[in-house]
């Protein structure tokens, strides 16, 4: 295969490369080819003019293209124009699938886009042009993730150089299209195609929580407007540069252990963020920044997959945000994968990506998806070159920006840190307030709680709960005999005994005071909780524990619907256990009911 892109800013330049192109086909041994057109020109007549040329020239050939936000010609971003990429194939077959009308149907336009994907024998790869987000791009890619698996996904969405108000469509040689997805089919059985994405920003302080959204817009963090994020931590304020202020600190947003950037595109009046990409309520997210050297050491990893690879051709889908970061260095991190392979591709309002091991699409920000492609195998190498990006054309505000980055990386590290011994610190203090130290099981305070709560449910609900206090027999000859360290070990014991039974029946336990512990059993008639008790009772007298061999408990039962006071109903299971004390030990008693 051979890629060749070719600028059409003049049609003198168009037809030098339509020729360029003629020649190749005709010299080598390719059969099929598809163009790519990329515009950063919002004018239809125009694109359509040249759309119109290449069909004419090219009959039969698929012609696809997208308003762009940038045009990418190997290493070069030229002035804003229109470019053109052919892809020429000695045996590899293109197809191209239109979903049209999607807005309102995307659950059906990416159903039959899967179905007649997946009809298409030896797939391999499967790049999607999406016009915007303005239709619930979710929605049609729950459907796209059933397109077999081990075939790449990817694509980006069209938008044009105007990041305030720009225009967003899609065409081919029918015209342009601002409602439909094309899905660019590539199959063949020496089709090769590796994918994958290069971001580097990183986290600005703490999590915070989405706590309210709807799909791209972003109305609550921790309950308050979206955009009090940017006006607290970076006192950006919300005036017609937002957008452009906040590119340099986007959201990073997780889900499924996936990190998403998300921009800002406009910011409503009510404080809610309009972003580049869906956020949903629970999400963790947080503040990044872009820090160069971690953008450079990712795309670094990238490019010794891409080597190794051995492409015959590089597809660049990078967001329009990441140029905005760049400004005149952007091309720093094109130069290499132009020096592996012929490469073209253009800036985007967003990337998608399919994880290959979960098959699941993801919208991305800010982020480069590099896409290798080669028909055949790749050709034995005794040495590989090492491709790195060249980042010594970093001077001035640049390299005190490397620096800056380092030193908010460190910070931000340690804060991270003493965010997390914090958070470990607390879950600790928590435990402690709720457990007993010596039995691991809930203290007073904490049982009583859970006793209220039952009560109120059973009180609720109609449906009884039972109580149980149960207390140790003899306990003080124990402590007395062999002292307060066997004594305590006892009660360890006997600890995990109760927890493990009460927790298999889904109730709570606590340790009432000393030697007595209170079991609150929630949907348990007074025949159940009486059973439970038996069962108690017998396993504790055929446990071992040290030196004392075997011990014996009381318990009093009792019924507890929520309709007497909390009070009323201690005062009944502490008068059975009494009534069990006083009989001889090691039995239940069943309380009256009042």
């Amino acid at each position: 295969m051979k890629q060749i892109t070719f600028s059409l800013h003049t049609a003198i330049q168009m037809e030098d490369g339509i020729r360029q192109v003629q020649r190749e086909m005709e010299l080598g041994n390719f059969q099929h080819a598809i163009f790519h057109v990329f515009s950063g020109i919002e004018e239809e007549a125009m694109i359509m003019a040249v759309v119109g040329r290449l069909s004419q020239v090219f009959p039969g050939d698929p012609i696809v293209g997208t308003l762009s936000a940038g045009e990418i010609v190997e290493d070069k971003i030229p002035e804003k124009g229109i470019i053109a990429s052919a892809l020429l194939f000695e045996q590899t077959e293109i197809h191209v699938l239109r979903g049209l009308s999607v807005k309102g149907h995307e659950k059906e336009v990416g159903s039959e886009l899967v179905r007649r994907a997946n009809a298409i024998p030896d797939l391999k790869a499967v790049e999607l042009l999406l016009p915007g987000t303005e239709f619930s791009t979710r929605t049609m890619f729950e459907e796209l993730k059933k397109i077999n698996h081990g075939t790449a996904v990817y694509g980006g969405y069209s938008g044009g150089h105007r990041l305030e108000q720009s225009e967003h469509f899609i065409f081919d040689e029918n015209g342009i299209d601002r409602d439909a997805v094309y899905a660019i089919c590539y199959s063949g059985k020496d089709f090769h195609v590796q994918v994958d994405k290069s971001a580097g920003w990183q986290r600005l302080g703490m999590p915070l929580k989405v706590t309210k959204a709807d799909e791209n817009r972003l109305m609550e963090i921790d309950h308050a407007p979206a955009v009090e994020v940017y006006e607290k931590y970076l006192q950006i304020s919300r005036d017609k540069n937002f957008a452009e202020e906040t590119f340099e600190f986007p959201l990073m947003a997780e889900m499924d252990g996936e990190e998403l950037l998300r921009h800002t595109i406009t910011v409503e009046e009510d404080g809610t963020l309009d972003l580049a990409g869906f956020v949903e309520e629970g999400m963790s997210i947080y503040l990044s920044y872009g820090n160069p050297e971690d953008i450079i050491r990712k795309v670094d990893k990238r490019l010794e997959q891409v080597s190794a690879f051995q492409p015959e051709a590089v597809m660049l889908f990078s967001c329009s945000v990441r140029k905005s970061f760049w400004e005149s260095f952007a091309e720093i991190e094109l130069k290499p994968f132009a020096e592996i392979a012929n490469s073209s591709g253009f800036y985007t309002w967003g990337e998608v990506m399919r994880n290959p091991e979960t098959d699941k699409l993801y919208e991305y920000n800010i982020t480069m998806l590099s896409v290798a492609m080669r028909e055949g195998d790749p050709e034995p190498k005794t040495e590989q070159k090492l491709y790195r990006v060249d980042d010594t054309a970093l001077q001035g505000q640049a390299s005190l920006l490397k620096r800056l980055s380092k030193l908010v990386a460190a910070t931000t590290g340690e804060l991270q840190k003493a965010y997390m011994d914090l958070s470990i610190m607390n879950k600790k203090l928590e435990v402690m307030a709720d457990y007993d130290g010596l039995t691991r099981m809930f203290n007073r305070r904490k049982i009583e709680e859970c006793i209220e709560k039952h009560l109120s449910a059973a009180k609720e609900s109609g449906r009884p709960a039972g109580m149980i206090m149960l207390d140790i027999d003899h306990f003080k000859e124990v402590n007395d005999t062999y002292g307060h360290g066997i004594g305590d070990e006892v009660l360890s014991i006997l600890g995990s005994l109760c927890i493990r039974m009460v927790k298999d029946r889904g109730g709570n336990l606590g340790r009432w005071g000393g030697e007595e512990f209170m079991i609150i059993l929630p949907d348990t008639d007074t025949e159940e909780a009486h059973r439970f008790a038996e069962e108690l009772r017998t396993a504790v007298e055929e446990t071992s524990f040290p030196c004392v061999e075997h011990l014996t408990i009381s318990l009093g039962v009792c019924r507890a619907d929520g309709q007497e006071n909390y009070s009323d109903i201690y005062r009944r299971v502490d008068k059975a256990l009494y009534e069990a004390k006083r009989g001889g030990r090691n039995r239940t008693v069943l309380s009256e009911d009042r």
